[in-house]
């Protein structure tokens, strides 16, 4: 693969990771949701070029790699964050509540209940 064809491949990656952790910044839903958009664009160039770079880049290329590296990094913490964030949301909102918890007979089995986050 030819320097050029990497470097897009980073552009592009770095254009995705830097928007997701703009919108990670402020983590609210609608943001997170967003966010996992952007993350999912950067993982098919970032699969590439973890299979095209056979040896370590050197130059303008390794300063790149370093760049997304960081950004890799900072959007890891800000998803631990926000995670974090939103988990002590809802303790707080239960805890808050000072409801009991009803309970609830035996529910059959074939029913499921299924929760996105």
């Amino acid at each position: 693969m030819s320097s050029e064809q990497l470097e897009e491949l980073i552009f592009g990656a770095g254009d995705a990771l830097t928007r997701a952790r703009a919108l990670l910044l402020h983590p609210a839903p609608r943001n997170l949701d967003i966010a996992c958009s952007a993350l999912a664009m950067a993982i098919a160039p970032v699969t590439e070029l973890q299979q095209a770079m056979t040896e370590s880049p050197s130059g303008d290329l390794r300063a790149a790699v370093l760049g997304l590296r960081k950004e890799i990094d900072l959007i890891s913490r800000l998803l631990e964050h926000a995670a974090s964030y939103h988990v002590n949301l809802i303790q707080c909102m239960i805890e808050a509540s000072n409801s009991p918890v009803p309970q609830r007979p035996c529910i059959s089995p074939t029913l499921r209940l299924s929760l996105e986050a």
